[in-house]
C-alpha cells in the first residue's frame, strides 16, 4: 500500500485564508511500478512503433526509458522519497549517476539515458537491478501475445549478447527461460481433476493468470471455467483483469467465457457494476472487452444502466466494440427486447463493417424470439427503418 503524507493546501476565504489538509501517495516501489505498466500500455498495440516515438534505437534503451521516466519525475516533486526508493532497489556507483544526472536527463531522457547504457558498466549495473527489482521484463511481456513476446525475448537477448558475459547476468538468466510450455502443459493437466481442484491448484491458476505467455493465461483462463466450485475472491479478480486488459485477444476471449460459464457463482453487483464502469472507459481497449465480458454474463447484464450503455456503444467509434455492444444486447435477452434497442440494432445492421452487421442481425434475431408483439418504429421518415 503506497505512503501517504499530509499537505496543507492554501486557499482564500470570506474572512481569510483557508487551510485544507489532504493525503498525497509518496513515491514508493508501488507507485514506480504502476506507472511503468502506464508506459507500456502503448508497447502491448505496437511494440516497434512504441520504440520508435520513444526516440531510442534499441528495446534494452527503451525499456531503461520506461523504467526511469517515472523516478525522474518523481525526483523534481518529491526528491527525498525518490531517492529513498531507487535506494531500496539499487546502490553504488550506477544509482549515484542516475541521482547526479536527473536534473539533465529529465529534458534528454531517451539520447542520454541510451548512452550511458552504452559508455558507462555502472549504469548498466544499476539498469538491470532496477529491471528485476520493479519486474519491468515481467510486466513488459504480460503484454504480449505469444509472437510478440518471443520477438521481445530474443531480440533483448541479442542486444544483451553485445555486452560482455558478465554483464546483465540475472536479466540474462530470465530471459533464457522459454520454458512457458511446461508450464502450458502442467496446466492443462488438470483437465483430469473434472472440475475439483485442490487449493494448490487454485493457486496454480491464479499465478497462470498472470504468466508472461499468452498460451498459458490462455490455459488457466479455460481450465478455470471446468471449477466445480465457487472461486475465491482474488481468482475472480485476476480472472476479471484478464477479462478487460490482456493484449492478447483469444485471452481475452477465453478469460470472458469462463467468467459466463461461472457467472452464478461470480457474478456479484461489484462485479457487474465494475464491468459496467469499464463500457465508459476512455480506451476502447476496455470498453469492447468490457461488453465482450457482459454479454457471457448474459441476462445477469439486464440493468437498465448496462443496455442504455451498450445501446450507446454501438455508435462507437471503435469496430470491436461495436460488434461486442451488438452481441451482448443479444445475450441480455428479455430486459433488452426494447423499441430503443430494436431501433438502435436495425441502425447497426448498416454498419460498414460486416462483423457489426452480422452481430446486429444475429442479436435481432434473438431478441425477436423473446418479444411479442414486436416493437413498430414510430417515426414517418422513409430513411429510417421500420422494425416488425
Amino acid at each position: 500500500m503506497p505512503h501517504t503524507c499530509q499537505v496543507t493546501v492554501l486557499s482564500s476565504g470570506t474572512t481569510g485564508p483557508v487551510y485544507h489538509t489532504t493525503e498525497k501517495a509518496m513515491f514508493d516501489q508501488d507507485t514506480w511500478r504502476a506507472r511503468i505498466a502506464e508506459r507500456l500500455s502503448g508497447f502491448a498495440r505496437n511494440p516497434r512503433q512504441d520504440i520508435q516515438i520513444t526516440g531510442t534505437g534499441s528495446l534494452l534503451a527503451y525499456l531503461a526509458v520506461g523504467t526511469l521516466e517515472p523516478f525522474l519525475e518523481a525526483y523534481q516533486h518529491e526528491p527525498i522519497a525518490a531517492v529513498l526508493t531507487l535506494a531500496e532497489i539499487t546502490r553504488g556507483p550506477g544509482a549515484d549517476l542516475i541521482v547526479r544526472r536527473a536534473g539533465q536527463m529529465r529534458y534528454q531522457v531517451a539520447r542520454l539515458i541510451e548512452r550511458e547504457l552504452r559508455t558507462r558498466p555502472e549504469m548498466r549495473a544499476a539498469v538491470e537491478q532496477l529491471f528485476i527489482g520493479l519486474q519491468v521484463i515481467t510486466l513488459a511481456r504480460q503484454r504480449l501475445n505469444s509472437s510478440r513476446d518471443e520477438w521481445f525475448r530474443t531480440t533483448l537477448m541479442a542486444e544483451l549478447d553485445g555486452f560482455t558475459p558478465g554483464e546483465f547476468v540475472h536479466l540474462r538468466r530470465q530471459l533464457a527461460d522459454a520454458g512457458w510450455q511446461s508450464r502450458y502443459e502442467t496446466i492443462r493437466s488438470l483437465r483430469s481433476r473434472n472440475g475439483y481442484y485442490s487449493t494448490s491448484d487454485l493457486v496454480l491458476l491464479h499465478d497462470g493468470l498472470s504468466d508472461s505467455a499468452s498460451h498459458v493465461r490462455a490455459a488457466a483462463a479455460r481450465m478455470l471455467g471446468h471449477f466445480a466450485g465457487t472461486p475465491p475472491v482474488p481468482l475472480v479478480k485476476a480472472l476479471t483483469r484478464v477479462a478487460l486488459y490482456d493484449c492478447d485477444l483469444e485471452t481475452r476471449f477465453a478469460a470472458a467465457r469462463t467468467l459466463g460459464a461461472l457467472r452464478d457463482r461470480i457474478a456479484s453487483p461489484q462485479l457487474i457494476d465494475y464491468l459496467g464502469q469499464c463500457l465508459v472507459d476512455e480506451d476502447s481497449f476496455v470498453r469492447s472487452a468490457a461488453a465482450l465480458a457482459l454479454g457471457q454474463l448474459g441476462e445477469l447484464a439486464g440493468a437498465p444502466v448496462l443496455i442504455a450503455r451498450l445501446t450507446d456503444l454501438l455508435s462507437d467509434s471503435d469496430v470491436y466494440a461495436r460488434e461486442a455492444a451488438a452481441r451482448a444486447l443479444g445475450r441480455i435477452g428479455a430486459a433488452a427486447a426494447t423499441t430503443k434497442v430494436f431501433n438502435a440494432l436495425t441502425r447497426a445492421m448498416e454498419d460498414p463493417d460486416a462483423s457489426v452487421h452480422e452481430a446486429a442481425v444475429e442479436s435481432l434475431r434473438q431478441l425477436r424470439k423473446v418479444r411479442s408483439p414486436l416493437p413498430l418504429s414510430s417515426s414517418r421518415h422513409p430513411s429510417e427503418p421500420l422494425v416488425v
